[in-house]
């Protein structure tokens, strides 16, 4: 749970609070300088243009967030100032997997996921008296800053649609024939970038389809989801997964991917058949 309330603090995961104001009682980390959480690298790609002066450059994606903090550790002697350093040794280890690092400005907590790659600092004059220059490093694989809120909304099918149609035939018909009901929820990525999404679409479905309306963007699912097993799409990592392992990317017959753009977003959730719902799971993102 992250204790981040207060402008310019810090904390990775559960772990310790960076930069408490007003000073706490000893020991405590007081940052001065954080770097790698302003625009992320672009990846770039730079050619000649032949017979003429000039050139061209492709910098569409971004590239990883190297994030390093920098800060002094004050404590009441050399001792506890070692059990101190333990302590944030611990906490900023490397992990397998993405953790939290929270941190506000201003008025707004965010986060960025990341993998710590620990605690450097030197044994100088400074460690006599119970202080010590610290540095804090951690690669962020995305390089999105995220609002801490996971917004989570559950849309059942509300359209169903038909692939064909068998004789005899009853007039008056129509082709491609959508039910009148509402297929559709407002999402809002509060941010300034593109957000990623997490779909879990819970059975009785089959042959689902996911519409993004502002991109026209269809992610078509064909075959069924059965009842009591769920199917997830993570638009991020480009992966779908039957009840968690199988990894079923041939389930995903047009995979029309697409993330929320700023602002508001409609997502539509259509099948031919079925009773079952469609979870959106999403944070804002920020460059």
């Amino acid at each position: 749970m992250t204790l981040v309330s207060s402008p310019y603090t810090f904390q990775l995961d559960d772990g310790i609070l960076l930069n408490t104001d007003p000073l706490p009682s000893t020991p405590f980390v007081d940052i001065t300088r954080v770097g790698g959480l302003s625009s992320a690298p672009f990846r770039q790609t730079k050619r000649d243009h032949e017979g003429v002066d000039g050139g061209f450059m492709d910098a569409e994606f971004e590239t990883g967030r190297d994030i390093v903090v920098e800060g002094t550790v004050y404590a009441n002697n050399a001792a506890s100032l070692e059990d101190f350093m333990d302590e944030l040794k611990e906490n900023y280890a490397p992990s397998t997997t993405l953790l939290p690092f929270y941190f506000m400005a201003d008025n707004e907590v965010r986060l960025v996921f990341v993998k710590p790659l620990g605690v450097t600092y030197d044994w100088d004059t400074l460690r006599r008296t119970g202080t010590t220059n610290v540095t804090f490093s951690m690669y962020a694989e995305d390089p999105r800053l995220y609002s801490t809120d996971l917004n989570s909304i559950v849309l059942p099918i509300g359209a169903t649609f038909f692939t064909g149609f068998g004789f005899n035939l009853a007039f008056s018909f129509g082709f491609g024939g959508v039910s009148t009901t509402s297929d559709g929820v407002q999402v809002t990525n509060l941010g300034n970038r593109n957000a990623p999404l997490l779909f879990t679409i819970t059975g009785p479905v089959s042959n689902a389809q996911i519409i993004h309306t502002e991109t026209g963007r269809l992610m078509q699912i064909t075959g069924d989801v059965p009842s009591g097993h769920t199917l997830v799409i993570d638009t991020q990592y480009r992966t779908v997964r039957l009840d968690g392992t199988a990894n079923r990317r041939t389930m995903l017959t047009i995979p029309g991917w697409f993330d929320l753009i700023p602002g508001p977003n409609e997502v539509r959730f259509r099948a031919t058949a079925g009773s079952g719902t469609l979870t959106i799971q999403y944070r804002s993102a920020w460059r």
